[in-house]
């Protein structure tokens, strides 16, 4: 369950009932950008997509050359390693929830159309009777690709970890 833990902790679906939900400023929510606007709404079909284990559409979302460093350190690259990864976790009935909300997305002013989104993700999974709740930050590298967004690579650090004796 650890290798799993390990990848999945990036991983991230909207539940109710989760702490962690920042919201833009208001003057955010005023000068928000259409590409900008566009990766947040990427950002909550991916929390669906996660929440109802769509593989689909959370592939739609990838670069072929898409690299994932997980919350405990391992590193999926490629297109192929992120399908089966997620693949695994969408089966695993230890999977219970996860979340993934922005802070801040930053798009590029010049140069290539590359955008960054940062945030808090929270992740929750069962284990020995227990449901583990991992939190921390993350960081998002978007590029536009023929005016589509889609993620490059993907940062996930482990913060904290509550819910029970089987925490790391």
């Amino acid at each position: 369950m650890l290798s799993i833990l390990g990848f999945a902790s990036f991983l991230t679906t909207s539940t109710a009932g989760f702490a962690v939900q920042p919201q833009p400023l208001a003057a955010e929510k005023i000068h928000m950008s259409a590409d900008e606007a566009a990766i947040r709404s990427a950002r909550a079909e991916l929390n669906a997509a996660l929440a109802n284990r769509d593989l689909k559409t959370t592939t739609n979302y990838w670069l072929p050359e898409v690299h994932t460093t997980g919350g405990g350190g391992s590193l999926w690259v490629g297109l192929d390693k992120n399908i089966d990864g997620f693949s695994k976790i969408f089966k695993d009935p230890n999977f219970v929830s996860g979340l993934r909300a922005p802070d801040k997305v930053e798009v590029a002013s010049g140069g290539p159309k590359e955008a960054a989104e940062s945030g808090i993700w929270e992740w929750r999974e069962r284990a020995k009777g227990q449901v583990l709740t991992y939190t921390g930050r993350y960081l998002v590298m978007w590029q536009s690709t023929n005016g589509k967004w889609r993620i490059r690579s993907e940062l996930y650090v482990t913060t904290g970890c509550i819910g029970g004796t089987h925490c790391h």
